[in-house]
């Protein structure tokens, strides 16, 4: 128990902020290492599941996704010639909010706790840029939610009681229950279901809202309508926010649910739609500089893993004859982000 006790403290340590230089190292070390996954999660679970505040609070298994995360993010880090503890610093910087993740779920579990049923109450679940994040609702429901997203629903959500507001992008597979449907509230509009799986793109900066049914049946009932529209299988839904105008057509489906399993797939898509995408994704300032407008035309295809942004940027510009300029940003010395500009 003594070394489970040291890494769970040295994690929450890091986690508030509070590491010494030393420690710093062995953090990165422990999510660097190859066996980080077999080591650290039976560590992490035993310890946080024998902790009083966090005990049952986090399943194992989203324990483990939550670590992926952090892994996944850590080896995207570019290579540097700065000390190891300085480069754990900038990431702090850049990704501490994926780290708070955990810490983010049992404070919610624990607000839940001292809500009172019997009020108007609400949970909120927020996502970070640069991270995404799974959620299980108390009837069963799992909920994944993509960058920049907020979920909130009523402290007394019950089987009998399903309703949640998103503002963002969130995948959903609802538990099926017939007499108590299950209703998504957006600012632009409401879908029921009863059972089924699909995804829910609505970011207040995006241009176009976007509901895509993956398996079962959903209805979508806009803003101020009385009318509703049903989906099936492998439709989507697109809402032009300007002019209010609906459309529906067949999709491929993987396109827009692979982001909850760690790929952004793009196919014939625009270079803003790439762009803003990818600035979530991977919480950076990507910005297309084109006065002119001629760059309104250019479309790429293709999927997006585990690569580092700068690549990702040096092969859009390559293969399309544009140019990448980059800029850092520094404070106290030290870089803490990157401003990436796309011209001709």
């Amino acid at each position: 128990m003594d070394k489970t006790k040291n890494i769970g403290q040295l994690i929450e340590k890091y986690l508030n902020d509070q590491c010494s230089a030393k420690e710093l190292e062995t953090v990165a070390e422990i999510f660097q290492s190859e066996q980080y996954r077999e080591k650290l999660q039976p560590l992490l679970y035993d310890y946080w599941s024998n902790t009083p505040s966090f005990r049952h609070e986090v399943a194992e298994d989203e324990l483990g996704q939550m670590l992926d995360t952090i892994h996944h993010r850590i080896n995207l880090e570019e290579p540097s010639e700065r000390p190891l503890v300085k480069r754990l610093y900038l990431y702090t910087y850049k990704a501490a909010a994926i780290l708070f993740i955990p810490l983010l779920i049992f404070s919610v579990w624990q607000l839940a706790a001292n809500f009172n049923p019997n009020e108007n109450n609400y949970l909120t679940l927020e996502t970070p840029m640069g991270s995404k994040m799974k959620t299980t609702l108390p009837d069963g429901t799992e909920v994944w939610q993509n960058a920049g997203t907020t979920l909130k629903y009523p402290a007394d959500f019950s089987k009998q009681n399903r309703e949640v507001f998103l503002v963002g992008e969130a995948y959903f597979h609802v538990e099926s229950d017939k007499n108590n449907p299950f209703h998504v509230q957006t600012p632009e509009g409401t879908i029921t279901v009863t059972g089924t799986r699909f995804n829910v793109s609505n970011y207040a900066t995006d241009n176009t809202y976007s509901v895509v049914l993956e398996e079962g049946k959903v209805s979508f009932r806009p803003s101020g309508a009385s009318d509703k529209i049903d989906l099936k299988p492998l439709q989507q839904i697109i809402l032009d926010k300007a002019d209010g105008v609906l459309h529906r057509r067949t999709i491929d489906i993987e396109k827009f649910t692979s982001w909850k399993d760690g790929r952004l797939i793009f196919r014939n898509d625009p270079l803003e739609e790439i762009v803003r995408r990818l600035g979530r994704w991977y919480d950076a300032d990507i910005r297309i500089v084109d006065p002119e407008g001629e760059l309104n035309d250019y479309t790429f295809t293709m999927t997006v893993q585990q690569e580092p942004l700068d690549q990702v940027l040096e092969y859009l510009t390559q293969a399309s004859g544009l140019h990448l300029k980059k800029e850092q940003i520094s404070a106290n010395g030290s870089v803490i982000k990157m401003k990436y500009e796309i011209l001709k």
